[in-house]
């Protein structure tokens, strides 16, 4: 494991020692890789919705739509999604 001197504001400090003190962590250091941890998830997860958005937005400039005009359009729609994701659960 290497070793890192950082600055933080004293808002952050506070926050970091209330949870050491109140047993969320056992230090401040493992206080710091976890918010490390999530703060890379989270910007996996950020570029998997990027990603799904293009292939969205990909699909619409090319025309694969819908266009929903009514209550029963919307219904068959969600009837048929449903059957698409159950069928993708049960592979």
């Amino acid at each position: 494991m290497s070793i890192m001197r950082i600055q933080v504001p004293d808002g952050i400090k506070a926050l970091i020692e209330r949870q050491v003190a109140e047993g969320r962590v056992a230090s401040e250091t493992e206080f710091i890789v976890e918010a490390a941890q999530r703060f890379a998830e989270d910007l996996e997860a950020e570029a998997e919705l990027i990603a799904i958005a293009e292939v969205g937005i990909n699909d619409l400039e090319a025309g694969h739509y819908e266009t929903i005009s009514c209550p029963e359009d919307e219904k068959a729609l969600a009837d048929r999604t449903i059957s698409r994701l159950r069928a993708r659960l049960c592979e």
